[in-house]
């Protein structure tokens, strides 16, 4: 009773230094009552008080009140809110970063350090919260801080207890043959998506083909690769408005190149007559965009990024998204709408060309796979050893294996089943291994093909942000299939670094451009399709004539068409795009074969970008050789069942006789694509 009379009496004295009197005993036990409540000092509420006092009477147009019965249910309310508030506020703020409260570190390990290593609250001593952390609670945590240190000196090095990772994932793993995946049904299941005239190009298990060469080349020449040490997450506003600002520098010029058209107008100048304008289509709102909100806004040198309305009534047929650069021909009368009567969508960039000598006109084959890799349930990986049994039954050239390869999304990888194994574990166990012992087998049977591996924003091992760099290979320990380090050549399989079986590994980015035999091949395993989906407005012409009508060739066509690996701006949710580093998502050439995995259905459909003509008209693609062929493979593990992948053939198709200089590869004419259930 005297403490509690004590702190009563500290809370009346708060009172009265605010000039407030705390007369009736019951008040005062219920100002009390409010401190030990909200955690406040007696001081605190006072300055609450004083605060409600001012605010009631400011309403009431009276003096400051005095607490009493008749007010002191609503001070309650006020307080609670004031709290509320602030708490939200704390939790917004960012904190800061390395810096030590007190007690800090180092005093808690002068004051006892063994007891300090002995209880593991080592681990929970972290910046910004002052060392008031809980302890480590589980028995193996406690047990990674105890005898770490020589007896009187503070832990320097704290070793991390063994886990056998892969007896932790087994032991979570079903039993062979019960899983979902193990009763699955339709397994090598073939349906024929592009090509079904062509042949297949399976090799006999006694011939030994001479292996094909794969590099990693640079999107745009001159533009320094990706590294895995690359810096990210420091792109400004300015970096934003540089990359927006260059894509329509870009696309004016090269429309301008080839229709000889000027495009140069500002925006919002009014005109009765026709006007040809470059610039960006936005939404006017946050919702999705549709044909009655769409606004036109030009680049910061021409029209000092103003907006105008884009009416779309006379365009019979239009594929618009946010962020898209777009050319339009119409008329802006009052200055503020622009009607338009044509509109340019696509500037390509041109096509891939070898000499008739060159190996990209030869016969090869390629699985194309996309994560993730095993099924929902658990990280046995049984989607991935069934890929690379298929490869030894069918034997490809190449096989490109797009990530994730250990989803952050995954229940096990987030934590949800109690699995404690380090990702970079994970990936060895899971992957790694697998690919040594197919090196093993392939070495046995005389098969040598090449694998890239390409990652993915969802990768619990990469970096999360786009562009993205390749996998780094000293930590997932992929040297010992031959990929080279970051700081060797891009491209190890085309300098013949193998794996002791024969097996070469590639580690591309993302976006990644890989050559096979000089086949240029573009993989992007954003699941841009879906975002450019959920995201695009359209409008068909009855007549068959302007954008595909198949929906999802004429949303791939919109990345060379765009000159962008991703085009939208601004970008989707979790789409984690740097705009510092969007010079690494250019395309210096339209690819032979674009790789673009999505959730998606699968599908392998040949392309093509409409030309602009003479004065700006848009025209259909009379070059049949301008097209090229774009594939979703699908995912090869979906929930607990099986997913798909897709096994390119590309015959052998040189060009006309007699043909003199660089030849288009026309890939898409001599490509059979298969959709396999695995």
């Amino acid at each position: 009773a005297p403490d509690t009379m004590a702190d009563v009496a500290e809370v009346k004295d708060a009172f009265e230094s605010q000039g407030y009197t705390l007369d009736s005993k019951v008040i005062a036990d219920e100002a009390f009552a409010l401190c030990r409540q909200f955690n406040l000092d007696a001081f605190d509420l006072a300055l609450h008080w004083d605060g409600f006092s001012v605010e009631q009477a400011s309403k009431k147009d009276k003096k400051a009140l005095m607490p009493d019965a008749s007010n002191i249910e609503a001070f309650k309310l006020h307080v609670e809110r004031k709290v509320a508030e602030r708490r939200k506020s704390t939790s917004m703020r960012t904190p800061k970063s390395l810096v030590y409260g007190r007690p800090n570190l180092m005093e808690s390990l002068e004051k006892n350090p063994r007891a300090l290593e002995e209880s593991g609250a080592f681990a929970s001593i972290t910046p910004g919260r002052g060392g008031t952390t809980p302890g480590a609670k589980t028995s193996a945590a406690k047990a990674a801080y105890a005898g770490t240190a020589p007896s009187g000196v503070g832990p320097s090095v704290v070793a991390l207890p063994e886990v056998d990772a892969r007896g932790a994932l087994e032991a979570h793993a079903a039993a062979p043959g019960a899983s979902a995946y193990a009763k699955r049904a339709g397994s090598r299941s073939v349906k024929t998506e592009l090509g079904a005239n062509l042949p297949t190009l399976a090799q006999a298990p006694d011939t030994r083909r001479p292996p094909v060469t794969v590099r990693v080349i640079d999107a745009v020449t001159n533009l320094p690769a990706l590294a895995p040490d690359v810096r990210f997450m420091r792109d400004r506003i300015g970096d934003k408005v540089d990359m927006i600002e260059s894509r329509l520098t870009e696309f004016r010029r090269e429309t301008e190149r080839v229709t000889g058209t000027d495009a140069s107008r500002a925006v919002y100048a009014a005109s009765q007559d026709d006007v040809t304008v470059v610039g960006r289509v936005v939404c006017d709102s946050e919702g999705r965009l549709n044909e009655a909100s769409v606004q036109l806004e030009g680049s910061m040198a021409d029209s000092a990024g103003m907006r105008v309305r884009l009416e779309l009534r006379d365009v019979p047929s239009f594929s618009l998204f946010p962020g898209q650069a777009i050319r339009v021909t119409g008329s802006n009368p009052s200055g503020h709408c622009l009607v338009a009567k044509s509109i340019v969508t696509h500037a390509p960039p041109p096509m891939c060309e070898s000499p008739a000598s060159s190996p990209a006109f030869g016969a090869q084959s390629v699985v194309i796979a996309s994560g993730p890799f095993t099924c929902a349930s658990d990280l046995s990986y049984e989607p991935f050893a069934d890929l690379l049994r298929y490869c030894e039954e069918r034997r490809p050239d190449s096989v490109v294996l797009c990530g994730p390869f250990v989803d952050c999304d995954h229940r096990v990888v987030r934590g949800d089943a109690g699995v404690d194994v380090a990702f970079e574990k994970v990936f060895e166990v899971g992957v790694r291994d697998r690919l040594v012992e197919f090196a093993s087998r392939c070495e046995a049977a005389g098969y040598a093909p090449n694998v890239v591996l390409v990652p993915s924003v969802r990768d619990a091992v990469a970096d999360p942000v786009f562009p993205q760099p390749p996998l780094d290979v000293d930590a997932l320990g992929l040297d010992a299939l031959g990929a080279p380090s970051p700081s060797g050549t891009p491209g190890g399989g085309s300098d013949g670094k193998r794996a002791p079986g024969g097996l070469a590994v590639t580690v591309a980015p993302n976006p990644g451009t890989i050559t096979i035999n000089g086949v240029r091949v573009a993989v992007c395993t954003h699941d841009v399709l879906r975002h450019l989906s959920a995201a695009e407005a359209a409008r068909e012409d009855a007549s068959g004539a302007g954008p595909s009508s198949d929906r999802m060739a004429r949303l791939a066509s919109h990345l060379p068409g765009q000159r962008r690996a991703y085009p939208l701006f601004p970008p989707a949710h979790g789409a984690c795009l740097d705009a510092s580093l969007a010079s690494h998502l250019a395309m210096e050439k339209t690819p032979d074969v674009l790789v673009l995995p999505s959730d998606l259905q699968p599908f392998a459909k040949v392309c093509e970008c409409p030309g602009l003509g003479p004065g700006g008209a848009v025209t259909d693609v009379t070059d049949d050789d301008a097209r090229f062929v774009a594939i979703n493979p699908g995912r090869l593990a979906k929930g607990n069942i099986g997913g798909t992948l897709a096994h390119v053939y590309v015959s052998e198709g040189a060009p006309e006789p007699g043909a003199s200089g660089a030849q288009k590869h026309a890939v898409h004419s001599r490509a059979r694509v298969d959709i396999v259930r695995i």
